[in-house]
């Protein structure tokens, strides 16, 4: 999940989850949370995810400040799981 962006960009975050044998699946419930540098996490769920496939799943949000930026997704139920990563924001030099 590394990528970059700068301060204003929507990043867009992506994450999959997949069974034992590698096909991917639909966890029950899914939760992301996503850290800002300043420490504040904000929890998303439902409504605020998008889910444009079987065990895909993606959020858009806008970099409002740089530095790095933590992202954990977490699947319950049919499918328990959980992802890490990270990204970085850029300041904007105009």
């Amino acid at each position: 999940m590394a990528f970059s962006c700068d301060v204003g960009d929507v990043a867009y975050i992506v994450c999959t989850f997949t069974n034992a044998g590698g096909t991917l699946v639909d966890p029950t419930t899914i939760t992301l949370y996503l850290q800002q540098p300043s420490g504040s996490v904000g929890t998303y769920t439902g409504g605020d995810i998008a889910h444009p496939a079987t065990g895909t799943y993606t959020y858009n949000g806008t970099a409002t400040e740089a530095v790095y930026w933590n992202v954990k997704w977490s699947g319950d139920g049919a499918a328990v799981a959980a992802q890490q990563g990270r990204y970085f924001v850029r300041y904007t030099n105009v």
